[in-house]
């Protein structure tokens, strides 16, 4: 993870920023002077041109010491310093040329313009760095008696402090309520614009607004430790990361000088003019090449945060764009996870209340969907039963402790318990088949609905060219086979293991697809890894569907994924667009340059609004429509 922000670095920048505005204007002073020197004593050139040169040499100094920095950098710091080689290369040809005023301007110039660049640039990363303002906020920190309240930074919070949160307040950190009842938006993190209900003993997260009742909640994570830590520190990383585009561009930018100063070398040989060489070295400067690509992405990293989209890197962006299949899961990822008992079918001699009873007992210890639900049912008929106190839990079959076993039919019978060939007669339900003193119990019936927003998102990527889906799921044939109809899919899998989900993925990688995994970050991880892009469904407060996969859906929207491949797209299109805006104005720059039409001060503007120019149409994702896709 990155360190936390220096202060002290943060002090500097500002300094730096001052120094070199101070030079230049010393620069551009002692140019006056220059000036004024020559009209009152035209007759003293030697002393209006040490003023010039005078001038020319503080305008360089941040230039020059810039391109020493270079030599020591890496990666993106040496392509961006990179820029002030050719800076320093023309500024050198006029002070060798005695052209003291020209190159003390085109330093101001360009000087200035990198400092707006960069000013403008942080404004495209401002929204990303808006989430860290979400945890920057004041608490109310309850003393032991509850009976005084303190107002704090939420940085003081510490886990276990009580706190208090009114209508209107954002959370300072994240825990579970204690006492109250409210609604909360959690769009900030989650990207989605309906608020939800959160009574005692709910999880709530920190950035997120309380909108209606005041509650009482004990910190469980503060700082760094709480989702929006994690998911700033997560997009700050991304921010740093290259992409392949990123990558080959700083590749080609390494034998770009050569090719530069070779074409200024026929200028100056055929026209015999240094200031038509300065202008085209000037002109020739990369700098929109540079920005091309890292100004989208940041863009692009602010936008997905905003959907609740989070990405752990910004080369995803350009994986998505291959994608041309997408590999499901189903349960919590295209229904709602969230099973209810539908029936009971015991076994001959026994009641539904025994069966039930028996299935809670075992499934208490697990956090399964279908164990919630069998647990939930139990309570809902205020059947009483005690945990088992050892329980082995078999991942993808089932669990089992003591004298009783539930989970598949196909594990229950590998256990030796015979079961009736007509043990169930529902055939779009799930079923937990239970076991008991190695005889057959009983059957459970679940049944899950499909998320509202499934067929509307299948049709969504449809829409942007992707329209091979396949479903993989643990559960029966008869019930995928309901779901994959209603969801639009008509390929599937049923009955398949996590190691068998992975089988499948990678065959269908060896076939040539290229495949998208979406799932819900847990039982889905080794699919959702061997995949060429990775989807975590619902990572809100989930460390392991952060860890997971590429990218992370903090909501339970599916409608996101559609719209971040709606992003990805825009955001390659800005890119290649950057790319051939830059290479044309050069083209036709160098050529006016080449041909006398162009003064170095000239060419100094005109370098500064071609990297304008495509800091600007980057910044036209930040106005991506989140209804997009």
């Amino acid at each position: 993870m990155n360190a936390p922000p220096d202060p002290v670095a943060e002090t500097v920048r500002p300094s730096a920023l001052h120094v070199r505005l101070g030079l230049v204007a010393l620069g551009l002073l002692c140019l006056a002077l220059s000036w004024i020197a020559a009209w009152l004593r035209p007759d003293q050139a030697d002393v209006f041109s040490l003023w010039a040169m005078i001038g020319l040499g503080l305008a360089a100094i941040p230039v020059l010491i810039d391109s020493l920095t270079s030599l020591k950098a890496d990666g993106f710091e040496a392509t961006k310093y990179y820029m002030d080689q050719f800076v320093a290369l023309a500024i050198l040809a006029c002070f060798a040329t005695g052209q003291y005023a020209t190159g003390t301007i085109v330093a101001a110039i360009l000087i200035v313009g990198q400092i707006l660049e960069e000013h403008t640039t942080l404004g495209v990363e401002e929204a990303v760095k808006s989430l860290t303002r979400l945890s920057r906020v004041k608490a109310r920190r309850l003393s032991s008696s509850a009976s005084a309240e303190e107002l704090i930074d939420a940085a003081q919070l510490r886990p276990g402090d009580r706190v208090r949160v009114l209508p209107g307040d954002t959370i300072p950190a994240d825990g579970k309520i204690t006492a109250g009842s409210t609604t909360l938006d959690q769009a900030s993190i989650t990207g989605e614009s309906l608020p939800v209900d959160a009574e005692p003993g709910a999880a709530i997260y920190a950035g997120t607004t309380n909108l209606t009742g005041a509650i009482e909640f004990t910190v469980g994570q503060t700082g760094r430790d709480t989702v929006i830590g994690r998911v700033t520190q997560i997009v700050e990383e991304a921010k740093t990361s290259r992409a392949p585009v990123m990558r080959l561009i700083d590749d080609y930018t390494r034998y770009y000088m050569p090719l530069v100063l070779i074409v200024a070398g026929f200028v100056l040989f055929f026209t015999h003019d240094v200031s038509r060489a300065i202008s085209v070295i000037i002109v020739a400067m990369p700098c929109a090449f540079v920005l091309a690509s890292p100004s989208a992405m940041v863009a692009a990293l602010a936008v997905a945060s905003r959907l609740g989209i989070l990405v752990k890197s910004s080369r995803f962006f350009e994986a998505a764009q291959s994608i041309d299949t997408v590999v499901f899961d189903k349960t919590g990822t295209l229904t709602t996870g969230q099973l209810r008992v539908l029936g009971v079918q015991p076994a001959a001699g026994l009641a539904e209340a025994d069966v039930l009873a028996c299935a809670a007992a075992l499934e208490a210890h697990s956090t399964h969907p279908v164990a919630r639900a069998v647990v939930a049912e139990a309570h809902r008929r205020g059947l009483a039963f005690d945990r088992s106190p050892q329980i082995q839990e078999v991942a993808g079959h089932g669990v089992r402790g003591g004298e009783l076993a539930a989970g598949r039919r196909s594990w229950i019978e590998s256990l030796g318990v015979a079961v009736p060939a007509d043990a169930v007669d529902v055939p779009n339900a799930s079923t937990l088949f239970l076991a008991r003193r190695g005889e057959f119990a009983g059957v459970i019936l679940l049944a899950d609905a499909m998320r509202a927003e499934t067929r509307a998102a299948a049709d969504s990527l449809r829409a942007l060219g992707i329209g091979n889906f396949v479903m993989l799921t643990g559960d029966r044939a008869a019930v995928a086979a309901g779901i994959a109809a209603e969801a639009g899919i008509t390929r599937f899998r049923a009955d398949c293991l996590p190691a068998q989900k992975l089988e499948e993925v990678r065959a269908l990688k060896a076939a040539g697809h290229r495949v998208l995994v979406v799932g819900d970050g847990v039982n889905d991880a080794p699919a959702l890894a061997a995949g060429d892009l990775g989807v975590a469904m619902g990572a809100l407060g989930s460390d392991v569907a952060v860890k997971t996969a590429d990218v992370a859906l903090m909501g339970n929207d599916l409608r996101h994924l559609p719209r971040f491949i709606a992003l990805s797209d825009r955001t390659l299109r800005i890119i290649n667009q950057n790319l051939l805006w830059g290479l044309a104005f050069i083209a036709l720059f160098v050529a006016l340059s080449a041909l006398g039409f162009v003064s170095p001060i000239t060419a100094a503007v005109l370098h500064e609004f071609s990297a304008f120019f495509v800091i600007f149409n980057s910044a036209r994702l930040l106005r991506f429509d989140e209804h997009a896709g």
